[in-house]
């Protein structure tokens, strides 16, 4: 069976419609067919999903009423005229008479006061003289920069999946990443939420799992996944790079009763892997063998 067809017969299997040979192919070609697992491992999700709205009870008319009287009393306080409403108003007007009502004529004016306090800081500010003035505006850069992450990463939100995932695609392809490319795959693990782009994100970062920046991002995006597929990638990421910093990590997961059967596996066997000694120059790394495949439900 092709993936195509595999896909296409997801349904039917998940209802146990299928037909006994049929069923049969579908799971020998989900065992070697990491894009066909990860279609699987989304529709078990969005189905939990929906099984858990679907149980979750109606409110009672009881609790109807009290919305609707609860509605009805935050209205009426929003409705009664404040004690600050008529110079709230005097003021709105004088704003809207004074400022541009054109949106392009705002964003320029807006620029235009970014610029001028840019150059009466520049010129009429003293540089700062000692080093815990110089120490302050070191962080104040770097708190900027997480802030312009946290922004990016908003931001490609709200792209379609499908955009992300060839976003993150185009990126495994190159073979010498710098290190905004690194960075980007990186939010993609920690803050993407499809499951398959993570995946990918994943998969991307192992060509360059010897950059401690790599290691350090997946680490610490490991203890909030959420998705056994990715968790074992994440592990098996890890473990092949021989990061002993990712020890304390691994066995919480390994005694984690709450965590996926796999993903306990996957941590104890690079518990394993990170014990055995250093290998000598030359000889291949340890790796993860035998990983099995992700239970079907």
């Amino acid at each position: 069976m092709n993936c195509s067809r595999v896909q296409d017969s997801f349904t039917d299997y998940q209802d146990g419609a299928l037909p006994a040979d049929e069923a049969a192919a579908l799971r020998a070609h989900l065992a070697s067919c990491p894009a066909c697992q990860r279609e699987w491992s989304a529709l078990q999700e969005i189905s939990r999903k929906l099984e858990a709205m679907a149980t979750e009870p109606e409110p009672g008319p009881r609790l109807r009423e009290q919305f609707y009287a609860m509605l009805e009393t935050h209205q009426r306080e929003a409705d009664a005229p404040g004690p600050f409403a008529l110079a709230r108003g005097r003021l709105d007007r004088f704003f809207a008479a004074l400022l541009p009502a054109r949106p392009a004529l705002q964003f320029a004016l807006a620029v235009a006061l970014l610029l001028g306090g840019l150059f009466a800081g520049r010129h009429f500010l003293a540089p700062p003289a000692d080093d815990s003035a110089k120490n302050e505006l070191a962080d104040l850069r770097k708190q900027m920069a997480s802030m312009n992450q946290l922004v990016t990463y908003s931001l490609l939100q709200q792209q379609t999946t499908s955009e992300r995932m060839q976003t993150v695609l185009a990126k495994m392809d190159l073979k010498s990443p710098d290190r905004k490319v690194l960075t980007d795959l990186v939010g993609s693990l920690a803050f993407d939420p499809s499951i398959n782009v993570r995946l990918s994100a994943v998969e991307a970062l192992a060509q360059h799992a010897d950059d401690s920046l790599v290691r350090a991002g997946v680490l610490s995006a490991l203890p909030r996944e959420s998705a056994p597929l990715v968790q074992v990638a994440m592990i098996e990421l890890l473990a092949g790079a021989r990061d002993p910093a990712a020890t304390p990590v691994f066995e919480k997961l390994s005694r984690d009763e709450a965590q996926d059967r796999n993903v306990r596996d996957a941590a104890r066997r690079a518990l394993a892997v990170l014990r055995l000694p250093a290998p000598s120059e030359g000889k291949p790394t340890a790796t993860l063998k035998n990983n099995p495949q992700p239970a079907l439900s």
